[in-house]
């Protein structure tokens, strides 16, 4: 190795670490104004650095007289063998990509993955992390994301909440409606514009089904707004005098005369 070759190979790798630093500056600056999550961004920003070192450094050892070629056979036939003991962490990243190009949900969200419900507090290549409501983490891998059905409760400015309920038979269908419905308006958290409804949903066997649905703008307040509402119904419709009522059946017995069938056990 001679001296002005080492100068040459460090000039290479600070030219291109100084343009890196350039096109990083304006890709996150182009995102910025795009709105673009930063996890997208920094994903970019990661490839441009490894195209860029990684061609300033092949640059600098062929500069030094180094035989490229060379290296590069062994590191390939090392990164194959990296590769298929790492294809897990490998479709972790693919996953992760997908994620953050696809957009089915971003950080903040609250969202269902995997029956698990809960806010996305941050999307990494390997792994999505969400904050459940009993305030545990759950980091689950980005290839078991893509194949899980995804519900996002924040893709939408209003959220509808839905309650089912049951009344007796017995009672007026709209006098329920109206009790629920003006309770319901003492809960600062339900919109009035969709304004809330209770419907009927089905003729069951013990009771007449029905259903409140109320509209949020917050998801956070989803699960405990509820709990909430099921408690308020409960209340109105007791002190309005209306059965809630519970599954029963009616048995009807019939005198047997023994006498009749006292020739069928015989013949037995």
């Amino acid at each position: 190795l001679y001296l002005p070759n080492i100068i040459a190979a460090g000039v290479i790798i600070f030219i291109a670490y100084f343009f890196y630093r350039v096109a990083r500056y304006f890709v996150l600056r182009f995102f910025k104004k795009s709105g673009v999550g930063e996890s997208v961004s920094n994903v970019v920003v990661k490839t441009i650095r490894f195209l860029f070192i990684g061609t300033a450094f092949i640059m600098a050892l062929n500069q030094m007289q180094i035989k490229v070629v060379t290296l590069i056979s062994t590191l390939g036939v090392a990164g194959i063998a990296i590769g298929l003991a790492a294809q897990q962490t490998l479709s972790n990243m693919i996953s992760g990509i997908i994620i953050l190009i696809d957009h089915p949900f971003r950080e903040g969200d609250f969202v269902e993955l995997d029956d698990i419900y809960g806010r996305v507090e941050k999307i990494t290549m390997r792994s999505t992390l969400l904050r459940t409501l009993d305030n545990t983490k759950v980091d689950l891998p980005n290839h078991k994301i893509i194949e899980c059905k995804i519900v996002n409760h924040s893709d939408y400015p209003f959220l509808r909440v839905r309650i089912p309920f049951g009344i007796a038979y017995k009672e007026f269908i709209p006098k329920a409606q109206a009790v629920v419905l003006k309770d319901v308006e003492n809960v600062p958290q339900v919109l009035k514009n969709p304004a809330p409804e209770v419907n009927v949903t089905n003729i069951g066997e013990s009771s007449i089904e029905m259903e409140l649905m109320a509209w949020i703008d917050d998801p956070a307040i989803e699960i405990p707004l509820g709990y909430e509402l099921r408690k308020r119904i409960k209340i109105a419709l007791d002190e309005a005098g209306i059965e809630i009522p519970f599954p029963h059946r009616q048995i009807f017995l019939e005198k047997i005369n023994l006498d009749k069938i006292k020739p069928l056990f015989s013949e037995s």
